[in-house]
């Protein structure tokens, strides 16, 4: 089934490798307002309760681009993935124990659905997301890969993951000379930073 035909899935838990929005939460609602935040065709929504979050999670493939989550705990699973992969982690009320240490906190609604459509509009020099799956740069090349999908979403903000994660999408912006690489910040976090302020750190 393709992102842009099918933007809006409700607790679906059939395998996808389009970009993905996983909300968990008790009643769904939040789920409806990140799916009207969101423009047409650039991911997929998947509504997911905490008994149900392991199987959805593992659908999104890789993993999910991005979590949302409000008023549940983590599964083991899902705090795995969260703490291992470069998710964008977005929390709403009280924050659960097992989120990751780059996870952005929100204590209203507005803020964290603004914090969404950042993200789905993020350009990262000639760098922003295609609808769908991938970067495109202005010339009209597709980048593929999950990891640049996430830090161009993330920017200005990381991930607390091994830069070692990295190194493929460090090569992959090396050979596109896109004017970026992927650096350790002084917060700890892995990001994006212009390959013209310095290198290698």
């Amino acid at each position: 089934m393709g992102v842009t035909d099918a933007p809006w899935m409700l607790g679906v838990r059939a395998p996808d490798r389009g970009r993905a929005i996983l909300v968990v939460t008790v009643d769904g609602e939040l789920a409806v307002a990140v799916h009207d935040a969101v423009p047409g065709g650039m991911a997929i929504i998947r509504d997911a309760r905490s008994e149900d979050a392991d199987e959805i999670t593992a659908a999104c493939l890789p993993w999910p681009w991005m979590v949302i989550g409000s008023a549940v705990s983590l599964t083991p699973a899902l705090a795995s993935v969260l703490c291992h992969r470069p998710v964008l982690t977005f929390w709403l009320g009280d924050v659960p124990a097992g989120l990751p240490g780059h996870a952005r906190c929100f204590d209203r609604p507005a803020a964290l659905l603004d914090a969404v459509r950042g993200a789905c509009a993020a350009q990262v020099g000639e760098m922003r997301l295609a609808p769908g799956s991938g970067v495109e740069l202005d010339d009209g090349t597709l980048m593929r890969g999950a990891m640049l999908e996430s830090l161009v979403a993330a920017y200005p903000h990381g991930f607390a993951l091994p830069a070692q994660n990295f190194r493929a999408v460090s090569n992959a912006l090396t050979r596109s000379h896109a004017g970026w690489c992927v650096q350790r910040d002084e917060t700890g976090c892995v990001r994006l930073v212009s390959s013209q302020v310095g290198a290698g750190r």
